[in-house]
This record gives C-alpha cells, structure tokens and sequence, in this order.
C-alpha cells in the first residue's frame, strides 16, 4: 500500500496487532457473539498444534489424489482449476453452510442455490488470502501498487516447501495488495456475473476487499472482507461491521488479470490444495484462531529475524 500510515497505525493499536511475547488468547474469540460456542471452545483448542491435528482429521478429505505430482510448475489457471475441483466438497460442509445461513440471516437473504455457490468461492478465495491465513501471506508495509503481481513473483520464486505443512510466511504484502490478491483468485473460481468483488478504501490509509452482489428482490448487497486485521480485534472475519462497505459509492469489480502470465512451483501450488483440503472446511471460529496463530508465529519469526 502506498500509504505507509497504515502501517505505522497498526502498529500502534493494540487491537489490530497481537503481540509476539504471548501466543494468541483463545479468550479474544470467545469475545465476539458471531462466533457460536461450539466454534469457541473447537478454537480455542485449535491454537496447540496437537489440537489442530486432531480437528484436521475429523474434516472429510477428497478422495482424489493431490494434483500436480511430478511436475515442475504450474500456470495459476491450472491451479484454479484444481482448487474448483474441490468447491462440491466445501459445498456440502455444515461449517460452510452454518456460515452461509449467518450471513443470509444478517442480510434478509432467501435461500439461493446460484448466490450460494458464489458464496463458497468467495470464503474459500478469503480464507486462502487473508493475512495468516490458509495460504500462509505475511501482512506487511510494502508501499506497492494495489495489485498482486509482487505475491504472484514471490511464489514463482519460492522453494518447493519439503514437508508438510506449509511454512508460516510464503510471501509478503500489504492490506491492497492482499485485497488485489483475493479478488483475483474468487474471479479464478469462477463467480457469476451477479457478483463483483473489489477494493473498499474505509479510511485514507488502508483497504480491505468487498463482495458485492445482486439479491433477487433487486437489492445490492455488500459483504465485507477484510484481508488482514489491521485495526480490527482478533475476531472479525468475512463479513464483518466494522468496515461501513457503503462509506464508498461504487465498488468497481476487480478484472485485472494479475495472474494471466502467473506460474508457481507445482509443489508449492500442490501444497496449496492440501491446505484446503485439510482446513477450508473448518469452522469459522477454527479458521479464526488458526489464522491468529499463524500470524503470531510470523510475528515471532520477524522478530527473531531482527535481533539477529
């Protein structure tokens, strides 16, 4: 983002930072009244690795074999492809569909099959893309242009992670570019044409991504998702109301093809679809708190970069 305000902001607000001395508290999800108990006390138990093995196994896998194996690269339509192979399978969670069943609930929406599939793209694209999340990009000021090409050039760059699990950090970005990013890949799971998804500015210094669509009685609705959780608490996920989505008149779609030319390792891309597999399906408040987790680890590592 090229306002570096943004940055120094959120450093200086204890809410939208967690602090590298302590891990993150599995009292900061219990704050929120979106998140239902079941989801705090299964995230709560999520920030131990232990934990987190035992609520990845309980998810059903695809029985298809990972993509990828024994190629060297792959172009990213190659690896959108691979990831809307897996959208039946998210489809048919009941995490995915409690969270779909909130949101219709808070925006006066009927069931609908069609706005339901867009509904999946749009929290498997957010999940993959946030700060901290599934994906593993690292929030942080890099006074780039709103676009995502600098994530796509670190991936193509980046070792073929050896081992399971991915590690903390695969690339580094700012809040527009993380926006920019998720944009880019919903659009790559193919989302209808009643929906947009574009770049909200809520203050001068920072961004975060809208999912705007159609309802069928003619309303738009706007959905906010903040791709990363500068000044925001622990808690807020996709569709949150700390962001007024209106605050700006149009949302304009995001239709630039960063990715057309885009090529990653296909290890990396294969790790990629491994993480959905195991983790998209979770609920809300088990994605939150690995995301909380995974960016203290990132913390952490940063600041043991420094004093070295």
């Amino acid at each position: 983002m090229r306002w570096a305000a943004c940055g120094l902001v959120a450093s200086l607000s204890a809410a939208s930072c967690t602090s590298p001395a302590s891990p993150p508290a599995a009292s900061a999800v219990a704050s929120t009244a979106e998140v239902s108990a079941a989801d705090v006390s299964t995230a709560a138990a999520a920030t131990t690795p232990v934990a987190r093995s035992a609520s990845i196994a309980s998810v059903p896998a695809s029985g298809a074999p990972l993509p990828f194996e024994g190629l060297r690269e792959v172009g990213a339509g190659a690896l959108f492809d691979a990831l809307s192979a897996e959208l039946p399978a998210l489809a048919a969670a009941p995490a995915v569909r409690e969270d779909w069943r909130r949101l219709r609930l808070r925006h006066a929406l009927p069931e609908d099959d069609a706005l339901y599939a867009d509904f999946v793209r749009v929290r498997l694209a957010f999940e993959v893309t946030r700060a901290g999340g599934l994906w593993g990009l690292e929030w942080r000021i890099t006074d780039r242009q709103p676009r995502s090409d600098a994530v796509w050039t670190q991936w193509r760059a980046a070792d073929a992670p050896a081992a399971d699990p991915l590690p903390a950090t695969t690339a580094v970005a700012e809040c527009d570019e993380l926006s920019a990013l998720f944009a880019v890949v919903a659009h790559g799971l193919g989302l209808s044409r009643r929906s947009r998804v574009g770049l909200l500015w809520p203050t001068a210094n920072h961004t975060v991504a809208v999912w705007a669509f159609d309802a069928p009685d003619g309303r738009e609705v706007r959905v906010v998702a903040p791709t990363s959780q500068i000044f925001l608490d622990s808690v807020q996920s996709l569709d949150t109301d700390a962001f007024d989505p209106w605050a700006q008149k149009t949302i304009h779609d995001y239709v630039r093809r960063d990715a057309a030319q885009a090529r990653l390792p296909a290890p990396l891309a294969r790790r990629f679809v491994a993480e959905v597999r195991r983790s998209a399906a979770l609920s809300r408040g088990e994605l939150q708190a690995l995301r909380n987790r995974r960016e203290y680890d990132q913390r952490r590592a940063a600041s043991a970069g420094r004093e070295h």
